[in-house]
């Protein structure tokens, strides 16, 4: 059976990890731009979810962006 023939199977509510109960520590403050990480947001944004590769790399390339308020890497969901 070759490495890329097994169907993947999403694991069971029963034998996935348990979520977490608790938020992660979140800075007060963007440590480049110093804008807040945690909203009230201004009304004149909006919110866009980007999925990438490496985290901190593709998250550079948006806080040099014009425009852009706050960024964060991470997983979501």
């Amino acid at each position: 059976m070759g490495l890329f023939t097994k169907k993947l199977e999403i694991p069971s509510a029963d034998s996935a990890l348990p979520g977490r109960t608790d938020e992660l520590p979140v800075p007060e403050q963007h440590f480049v731009n110093g804008s807040p990480m945690k909203g009230p947001f201004p009304e004149t944004m909006q919110t866009a979810m980007f999925g990438l590769g490496c985290f901190w790399g593709a998250e550079r390339c948006f806080w040099e962006q014009q425009g852009v308020y706050v960024t964060a890497a991470g997983y979501s969901g």
